[in-house]
């Protein structure tokens, strides 16, 4: 992995962590406000799978930046103002990722700010050798929420085994993101 990714990895990682772990007094000080409860969310994403260009170990193939499609639930239910999530995310190449994970969103005004931890199985295809199946990711996206609840935003994220392989190519991804709430889902 290219240093760079190494760096965005490490922010990615810490900042998701400390959103997660943020308690709402710390975000009411800054008028910021992490949201408890309202609706689950169906969130669809297009973008670039290894945006970053980071390239394999020697002898791999299948360093393309390709186009992809990432869709993934949050749940409405949370505690302490995490919420349970599952998704997927494709590219081109046959390459796809399932996976679960946590999160949080964190509200300023119309802006929502979303982390993300999960972890799941990657299947190369014809794409990026990412060292094994079992992979982590981390998502941070920033949206804004509209008076229906819908949310347009930016997403970053990073999928890597974390050098629980012998190898961490790494991969680093950037989509835009529309999101519906689902009204069975909600718990205001």
């Amino acid at each position: 992995m290219k240093d760079g990714s190494k760096i965005l990895a490490r922010i990615l990682g810490v900042t998701a962590l400390a959103l997660l772990a943020a308690g709402p007094a710390w975000a009411e000080g800054a008028g910021l406000h992490v949201v408890q409860g309202g609706p689950a969310y169906f969130d669809a994403g297009i973008g670039a799978f290894n945006a970053a260009g980071v390239e394999p170990g020697p002898g791999h193939r299948g360093n393309a930046t390709l186009p992809e499609i990432d869709l993934e639930y949050q749940s409405a239910s949370k505690l302490f103002g995490i919420g349970a999530l599952w998704g997927i995310v494709a590219n081109t190449n046959g390459g796809f990722m399932g996976y679960t994970g946590f999160y949080s969103d964190i509200a300023w005004d119309h802006w929502v700010l979303t982390p993300v931890l999960g972890m799941g199985g990657y299947n190369q295809g014809r794409g990026k050798y990412l060292d094994g199946t079992f992979q982590f990711r981390l998502e941070l996206s920033l949206a804004y929420q509209f008076a229906d609840q819908s949310r347009l935003g930016i997403k970053i994220a990073h999928i890597s085994n974390a050098y629980i392989a012998n190898e961490d190519p790494g991969e680093d991804e950037v989509l835009l993101t529309y999101a519906i709430p689902l009204s069975f889902g909600d718990h205001s």
